[in-house]
């Protein structure tokens, strides 16, 4: 294996990344990293590949073993500082990536700050922290660091002028005093529009749209199927099936992200706006799939407010699932994920699949947690993508 050129397998596997296919690439820089274990470009790419993988638990590591290598070659050759220096930036950078995927904010933003204590103005570090405040629902702090981003003037024109755009769509969100309710209104209405689109071309060759997954027990009554290890309430719809050979389609690959009108900029990234009409913080994110539904939930102290929740969600859902939000025959929900627990506990996220449930869904739920507030206190819920504090 010594006679193999690392660099060689570095730039093979970087242009295997750029093909698309980041499993070779982990393979040729694991390879090289056999070769030459000390250089931290290659942990670095290698915990870049583990991030493009979804495997952000083991890029992290990875990536702080990169800047510890960096660190040390800083104090030992300290005349090649500054190409060192932005090296060590870049993957500070990573590192804050792989941060926000775990859903570690406070991580995040301290590798941000990192990089701009010892690059100011570093223009991805000054963005990237702008865009994790924003997601995080510290808006006036948010702007201040966009504003400075774009005051910088460091960066591309093309990200100056995102930025612009972004930071003017919010300030005008604000100032015309936009019901954040509009942002679900507009994912929903969007989403339906294009579930519509393909379950009428689908329903004319015979396929069915929003079918119950369903078996029947043991006394012989047809019940949904609840995937092994599910909550006991989490039965499932499919967006569409044929019943002649039970395949299933689904409609949308990917969460449904659009724009709402006059504020298409806010789309790009998540914003959570804070949703004034409540006795508890409640935020709508600028980003809010109906197909893909974050809904998160911080409670103020430790206790059962999780396990009270896990109930009101379980009867919400239910509810959804038969119509309630919809008809007897169409629009109900189709799928709900197993609570994931946040912030030690306090919190909790469920991601909710809405179909092409009325969007009267949230209103209801918003008033079945606020009954629950009254038990167990709640520090802010969150509708959309974004981060609990």
């Amino acid at each position: 294996m010594f006679d193999k050129d690392p660099q060689l397998l570095a730039e093979t596997a970087l242009r295997k990344f750029t093909e698309g296919d980041p499993r070779e690439a982990r393979k040729l820089l694991m390879e090289a990293l056999e070769v030459a274990p000390e250089r931290p470009d290659l942990i670095h790419a290698l915990g870049v590949v583990h991030l493009q993988l979804g495997e952000a638990e083991l890029a992290l590591p990875i990536i702080h073993e990169a800047v510890s290598r960096c660190e040390q070659m800083l104090a030992a050759r300290p005349g090649e500082s500054d190409q060192i220096g932005a090296m060590r930036d870049g993957f500070r950078l990573s590192l804050a990536a792989a941060h926000e995927d775990l859903d570690q904010p406070s991580e995040a933003e301290a590798a941000y700050r990192r990089v701009l204590a010892d690059t100011p103005g570093q223009p991805r570090a000054r963005q990237g922290l702008a865009h994790l405040l924003f997601a995080r629902g510290d808006i006036d702090e948010g702007n201040r660091q966009l504003d400075l981003y774009i005051g910088e003037d460091r960066d591309e024109n093309t990200f100056l002028d995102g930025a612009q755009a972004y930071r003017d769509d919010l300030e005008r969100f604000y100032k015309n005093d936009i019901d954040p309710r509009e942002l679900l209104v507009a994912h929903r209405e969007a989403y339906c529009e294009m579930f519509d689109h393909y379950a009428q071309a689908q329903e004319a060759q015979g396929w069915i749209a929003e079918a119950g997954r369903m078996k029947r027990n043991d006394a012989g009554h047809v019940v949904p199927i609840i995937p092994e290890g599910a909550r006991p309430y989490a039965a499932v719809r499919v967006d569409l099936v044929n019943p002649r050979t039970s395949e299933v389609g689904q409609v949308g690959d990917q969460p449904y992200v659009v724009a709402l009108a006059d504020y298409q900029a806010l789309a790009r990234a998540p914003a959570a706006i804070p949703w004034k009409k409540f006795e508890f913080d409640v935020r709508v994110s600028t980003q809010v799939p109906w197909d893909q539904l974050p809904i998160s939930v911080l409670f103020e102290r430790d206790g059962g407010g999780p396990e009270a929740l896990d109930a009101v969600i379980g009867d919400w859902y239910t509810d959804g699932y038969n119509g309630t939000f919809g008809t007897r025959d169409g629009h109900r929900f189709h799928y709900v994920s197993d609570p994931e627990p946040k912030r030690g506990g306090r919190g909790v996220t469920y991601n909710v699949d809405l179909g092409r449930a009325r969007s009267e869904a949230i209103d209801d739920l918003m008033r079945r947690l606020g009954v629950l507030h009254g038990a167990h206190p709640v520090r802010r819920m969150l509708i959309g993508r974004g981060f609990l504090p």
